[in-house]
């Protein structure tokens, strides 16, 4: 496949991306009480279908800054949340698929044939790119030290937490302020380990440019993720300040941590000779 090529494939999958993220975005989001009607299973309580609704906003933001990226190294970070999410999450379906056999069977069937075709598309963009383009590349704008530790303990909180919500682990599911049903859990986990996954090849590949559209598409995410719960706190589980605590953590990591990591640090000015002075100062008054 060549160059042109590649990049097409890219953008379609970004184009493909976008069009499914937008709308799942906007109802979740706007009529989170309706996903009875408007969303392809019921979730509960409607706090959830609005933290849902986050994720569908991400995918939609890496999307897009994916596509103003242009150039692969600076995209690839972003395939890495997309391409396992896509692989996990079609599995997921297939063995939770109880929720959706209470909707129409079309939806079903539209939601398989679009993680069917990212299944299959994504992993393989992904790969025929990396294998010409990627790779271990050289750091050109290399991260600050303390953003490269931002980036990869962002990383390990958010692999943790989503690890913990996929496999539904007592630890996770306690620390999640609203009721979970299995589906919810499992998508949502497998977003958030996608992410962490995709943080920690950030910092292991060490430039701050290439990182740049998978860190810019946190900080939005974040802030909503940390108004869900203001929003709804009629949804909240009972005694719930130790589990609202840890989520408004990892909510606040998210929003904050990737802005220490794009931040430039200042230049520091070098250490002056003492000829520097002298040069610098006017010559004393002579006859």
């Amino acid at each position: 496949m060549d160059a042109v090529s590649r990049h097409r494939a890219v953008t379609g999958v970004q184009a493909i991306l976008v069009v499914n993220a937008l709308p799942a975005f906007v109802n979740l989001m706007s009529i989170p009480h309706r996903t009875e009607r408007w969303f392809v299973w019921t979730v509960k309580p409607d706090a959830n279908a609005r933290a849902l609704g986050v994720m569908y906003g991400s995918a939609c933001l890496l999307g897009l800054l994916g596509y103003a990226a242009h150039a692969w190294p600076r995209q690839r970070a972003t395939f890495v949340v997309v391409a396992p999410f896509a692989v996990a999450a079609t599995i997921v379906t297939l063995v939770t698929l109880k929720p959706f056999r209470a909707h129409p069977w079309y939806e079903l069937a539209y939601w398989l044939l679009m993680y069917s075709i990212l299944f299959v598309s994504v992993p393989l963009v992904f790969a025929l790119n990396e294998r010409v383009e990627g790779g271990r590349l050289p750091v050109e704008v290399p991260f600050a030290a303390a953003g490269r530790a931002a980036v990869a303990g962002l990383g390990a909180l958010l692999l943790a937490a989503g690890t913990g919500l996929l496999f539904e682990l007592s630890y996770a599911t306690r620390l999640w302020p609203f009721a979970l049903t299995p589906l919810v859990a499992r998508i949502l986990g497998v977003w958030l380990g996608c992410l962490g996954l995709a943080h920690l090849w950030a910092a292991w590949d060490g430039d701050r440019l290439r990182g740049r559209a998978l860190l810019l598409s946190m900080p939005p995410t974040g802030a909503l993720l940390a108004l869900v719960p203001l929003l709804h706190r009629d949804d909240l589980r009972a005694a719930p300040t130790g589990s609202l605590v840890a989520y408004l953590v990892v909510a606040g990591a998210m929003t904050v941590l990737p802005l220490v990591a794009i931040a430039q640090p200042r230049a520091r000015p070098g250490p002056r000779r003492a000829g520097d002075a002298a040069a610098a100062s006017p010559p004393p008054f002579s006859l």
